[in-house]
């Protein structure tokens, strides 16, 4: 199928989607909506990013106590793997973990995938299983994880942070963030991974959480973010919530080549407003249509980009 693609921005100097989490941003229309004219759109400065930075501080020798729940080499070209690894405050967190079938000559790159805001169903909605099979077909690792308070992890009856409640809700970012950067944590754990090629790739959701643990992580080789931007859009970058949120506070701090992919009818200015606060290297492409891209439409230009950065 061919997919109406509209522009490329940016340059690439090198090759080589509900509960707590960010989700809980994006389930309130106000958050989508444009910034006021006269919000702070400015990242904030070194200085206060480093003191925003130390609350997203961890122990990163913490045991994992990671356990493998099942294996399942049918009838797929690789292996799936249902793991799960300690976070912080008491949290496990399940995921999947893929690997070539044979693993034990060499290393592969990796992909650690964020899922979307997405209810009940975390790693296993359409959009992530996808992508998981795409990616592992590329001869690559990948690990998605459940989200907090998505997929196994939602509870019935579960409190939605809200700005009307900051610290609750900055915790559950940070908690979210975190549980990422554990599955960082666990694939360094895998002898089939090449240590030096790890990509995140985010979408919706998945895509605002990338921006933040992107935005504090020096362990990435590539980052892939699809339909998100700016957000939340009604708040500023020094607003006492938004300093530890906010993608454009954290977008500037990325250190890995970016690539962001996102639809012309998806909240366009606040997807070129994200992309204009990344460092070089980076590239943007646009597609005609709406927020949900469907992956085995919409992989050609994700893939190529990432066999750059990765092979």
């Amino acid at each position: 199928m061919i997919v109406p693609k509209i522009v490329f921005k940016g340059t690439i100097a090198n090759h080589g989607r509900c509960a707590w989490t960010l989700g809980i941003l994006i389930l309130a229309a106000s958050v989508w909506a444009q910034p006021p004219k006269d919000l702070n759109r400015t990242p904030i400065s070194d200085t206060d990013f480093a003191l925003v930075a130390d609350h997203f501080a961890y122990d990163s020798s913490a045991p994992l106590d990671a356990v493998t729940i099942g294996s399942w080499p049918h009838r797929i070209p690789y292996i799936v793997e249902k793991v799960e690894f300690n976070s912080i405050h008491d949290q496990r967190v399940p995921a999947y973990f893929t690997h070539p079938v044979d693993s034990t000559q060499a290393t592969h790159p990796a992909v650690l995938l964020l899922h979307g805001s997405n209810d009940f169903w975390g790693k296993n909605e359409d959009w992530a299983l996808e992508w998981m099979d795409i990616l592992s077909r590329q001869g690559w690792c990948v690990l998605v994880a459940d989200a907090y308070g998505f997929g196994e992890r939602k509870r019935a009856g579960q409190v939605l942070p809200s700005p009307q409640t900051p610290y609750a809700m900055r915790d559950a970012v940070i908690q979210s963030i975190t549980d990422q950067r554990r599955a960082l944590d666990y694939l360094l754990t895998r002898p089939e991974i090449d240590p030096a090629k790890i990509a995140l790739l985010g979408g919706s959701m998945g895509g605002l959480a990338g921006v933040l643990v992107a935005g504090l992580e020096q362990r990435l080789a590539a980052v892939v973010l699809t339909v998100t931007g700016a957000f939340p859009g009604p708040m500023g970058t020094d607003h006492p919530l938004g300093k530890f949120i906010h993608t454009l506070n954290f977008a500037p701090r990325i250190t890995a080549p970016a690539l962001m992919v996102n639809a012309t009818e998806d909240r366009r200015a606040l997807g070129e407003e994200l992309f204009n606060a990344l460092p070089e290297p980076k590239k943007q492409i646009w597609y005609e249509g709406g927020h949900y891209l469907a992956p085995r439409e919409y992989n050609e230009d994700i893939l190529a980009w990432l066999h750059e950065q990765l092979n």
